[in-house]
């Protein structure tokens, strides 16, 4: 058996390629960019100052936090199965603004039209309603 070399603290001042596995038992800090060909476990936290791609999946047991956008080539899911809330429902209509804010927060999904939509929640009218505007 060959023994890994242990370190107590590792500094990389340019560009860090693994092209195994990393495992991170603490925490990791990145200020830049990191790439990691094969897999990645953190026991504690991952802080990301600079930019992360992942290329194919991401699972979490816990919530992702984003200061910026969080953007999905595919989809943004939930894999629970949503409850029916208790009392009955009331019909609403769903609003769309043609003429729309700039840097709406909400949900932004393409048209078929190929364009960004934002859905958010309009509570305007006292009711809470579906909205979706241009982004």
């Amino acid at each position: 058996m060959i023994a890994l070399p242990t370190f107590d603290n590792v500094l990389v001042t340019g560009s860090q390629t693994i092209q195994q596995d990393l495992q991170v038992n603490g925490n990791e800090t990145v200020q830049q960019h990191l790439n990691v060909n094969g897999s990645e476990t953190i026991q504690g936290d991952l802080q990301v100052n600079g930019n992360q791609t992942i290329v194919n999946s991401l699972a979490t047991g816990a919530d992702v936090d984003a200061g910026g956008s969080l953007w999905s080539t595919f989809r943004v899911g939930s894999s629970n199965q949503p409850v029916l809330p208790g009392g009955g429902a009331s019909l609403q209509q769903v609003r769309f603004y043609a003429a729309g804010v700039v840097s709406q927060p909400g949900l932004m999904l393409k048209g078929t039209d190929g364009l960004d939509y934002v859905l958010f929640i309009d509570v305007s009218s006292g009711t809470p309603s579906l909205a979706i505007q241009l982004a």
